[in-house]
C-alpha cells in the first residue's frame, strides 16, 4: 500500500513535545501522534522519542517505518542542511550533531533536516495560507519569534541557511533584553516569553488572579493556554499584554514590507492560534499605521491555516522535494496560482 501511495512523514521536534504526522501522496494528513520531548539533554533519548512518535503515528495506519518513502524532521535550531547537522539545541544536548544521518541509520529510510520555522513557512506555502504566493514573510510567535521568507515562490534560506530571523529585527534601541544578548529585538517585545515577563507582574499584583491560579509566578509555566484562560476570564491587564504583542508584530511586519515588498505577511505560532482575531485586528492596524504610504494596499495580512501541522507538513515537503529533486504533479499543483483569499490588505 505504501509503495503505491508514497506515504511520507514529517516530525516537529519541539522543546516540550514531538509531533509526528503521516501524509499520503496527495499530502493529506492520515495520522498523527505526539510525545513529550525528553528533558535530560541527551541526543540519543531525543532520537528514541522521535522514533516513538513516528511509530505511534504509523501504527494508526497499520504501517511500519519501512512503508515510508522518506521522512522530514524540523528542529528548533539553525541547521546545516547539506551536512544534516543540528548546530545547537542546548536543552536537547545537540551541538554540531549529525541528526539526519543518525535518524536515517536508526529508521532505515531517507531523512531530510530543516529548521522548524522555515519548515512551518514551507508548509504554509505548499499547503496552507501562502499557497500560490510568489513573495511573503512569515512570523511565528511562540517562546521566541521565528520567521520565514518566500521569494519567487520558493522558501529563501540565505547564504548559510539562516535567513528569516525576523524576531531579531531591532525595533526599540536600548529596549528589553533579548535572548540573543541584544536589546530591543522584536522577540524581546512580542514573544510569549516577553509577554510572560509582564504577565507575572500582573498576576503577582492581583490584576490577574485566574492567571496566578493557572501558572503561579513562574514565567516558564506561562503557556498560550494559560493566557487564553486568563483573557477568557476577563482579565484586561493580560489582554492588553497580548494586544501589545500584536502591535509590535505589526511594526515588524511594516519594516519587513518596506524591505521585501511581499504580497502577504503571515502570522502563526501558538499565541496567534489562541487569539487569531485579536492578532489580526491589532497587528493589521499597526501594520497600516507604520507602513510607508507608497506601499499602502500592497500587502495582505494572513493567519496560519495549518496550525500545529504547519511544521510537520513543511518537514514532509522538504523531504519529498529533496528526495525527488524534480518538479512533480503534486508539487506543480502546490505552486499553482492561489484562489482569492478574501483577506484584508493594508490600505
Amino acid at each position: 500500500m505504501a509503495a503505491e501511495t508514497g506515504f511520507i512523514a514529517g516530525i516537529d521536534l519541539g522543546a516540550t513535545k514531538i509531533l509526528a504526522a503521516v501524509f499520503d501522496r496527495g499530502m493529506k494528513v492520515r495520522a498523527q501522534a505526539k510525545v513529550k520531548t525528553p528533558g535530560s539533554g541527551s541526543p540519543e533519548l531525543v532520537l528514541s522519542a522521535i522514533l516513538s512518535a513516528l511509530d505511534a503515528a504509523l501504527a494508526e495506519l497499520g504501517m511500519k517505518r519501512r512503508d515510508l518513502e522518506t521522512l522530514g524532521v524540523a528542529v528548533p535550531s539553525p541547521v546545516n542542511r547539506k551536512k544534516g547537522i543540528v548546530l545547537s539545541t542546548p536543552n536537547m544536548g545537540m551541538k554540531d550533531f549529525p541528526l539526519r544521518d543518525r535518524l536515517a541509520e536508526l529508521s532505515g529510510i531517507p531523512v531530510a533536516l530543516e529548521n522548524d520555522v522555515q519548515a512551518g513557512t514551507l508548509g504554509e506555502l505548499r499547503s496552507g495560507a501562502l499557497r500560490g504566493r510568489k513573495s511573503a514573510a512569515a512570523f511565528f510567535v511562540g517562546t521566541g519569534i521565528g520567521g520565514g521568507i518566500v521569494l519567487d515562490g520558493k522558501l529563501y534560506r540565505g547564504s548559510t541557511g539562516s535567513a528569516g530571523e525576523l524576531g531579531h529585527i531591532i525595533l526599540q534601541d536600548g529596549g528589553a533584553l533579548c535572548g540573543c544578548g541584544r536589546r530591543g529585538c522584536l522577540e524581546a517585545l512580542a514573544s510569549r516569553t516577553a509577554m510572560a515577563r509582564d504577565a507575572v507582574s500582573a498576576a503577582a499584583s492581583g490584576k490577574a488572579p485566574r492567571l496566578l491560579e493557572e501558572a503561579g509566578t513562574d514565567f516558564r509555566k506561562y503557556r498560550s493556554s494559560a493566557f487564553a484562560k486568563s483573557v477568557s476570564a476577563g482579565e484586561k491587564a493580560v489582554e492588553r499584554i497580548v494586544e501589545r504583542s500584536a502591535y509590535w508584530l505589526g511594526v515588524g511586519a511594516a519594516n519587513v514590507t518596506a524591505v521585501l515588498n511581499p504580497e502577504a505577511v503571515l502570522l502563526g505560532g501558538g499565541m496567534v492560534a489562541r487569539f487569531p482575531d485579536l492578532y489580526k485586528e491589532i497587528a493589521f492596524k499597526s501594520l497600516k499605521d507604520h507602513l510607508m504610504p507608497a506601499l499602502s494596499g500592497t500587502v495582505e495580512l494572513l493567519i496560519t491555516k495549518l496550525g500545529d501541522l504547519a511544521v510537520p507538513m513543511g518537514a514532509a515537503w522538504a523531504a519529498r522535494e529533496g528526495l525527488e529533486g524534480r518538479e512533480t504533479p503534486i508539487l506543480r499543483e502546490a505552486r499553482s496560482p492561489r484562489e482569492p483569499s478574501g483577506e484584508e490588505s493594508a490600505e
